[in-house]
């Protein structure tokens, strides 16, 4: 099935998802691309264009039904269009064989690594720590 790209996909959300989800996934993304958190650079503004936009879309139920409706029309055209343009293709044993071989080193998974604090980051987190916690750190017993 030929994949069309969606206020979903924007979203980073399920087709299927529902508006809870939706409104946790915009706060996220909104949050991340913010402009002000992004000292005001071009790509922060245009994301947060297309999240609030995809947000907008999906947070109504009429506006996404319609976004539904369209969805199925645009995947129903392109695999209207790949299968015309299959019949003519030629895909051979040794084509299927080659991709089958480098499909495990493709998917490798990547390791993430955790972030470590420097020393002045860790004196940040320390105060801040006792900021918060003072009162039952130091409390009289």
């Amino acid at each position: 099935m030929a994949r069309v790209h969606t206020h979903y996909d924007n979203l980073k959300v399920a087709r299927n998802a529902p508006p809870e989800v939706i409104r946790a996934a915009y706060k996220t993304l909104s949050q991340k691309y913010h402009p002000d958190r992004n000292s005001n650079s071009r790509e922060a503004i245009r994301i947060t264009q297309i999240i609030n936009s995809a947000y907008e879309v999906l947070s109504d139920p009429v506006k996404r039904q319609e976004h539904d409706d369209w969805i199925a029309r645009e995947e129903g055209k392109a695999e209207r269009g790949a299968a015309a343009s299959n019949i003519n293709s030629s895909f051979s044993a040794a084509d299927a064989m080659r991709s089958a071989a480098a499909w495990p080193q493709s998917h490798k998974r990547r390791r993430r690594h955790k972030r470590t604090l420097g020393p002045q980051e860790f004196m940040q987190f320390a105060r801040m720590i006792l900021d918060r916690f003072s009162k039952y750190i130091f409390r009289k017993v």
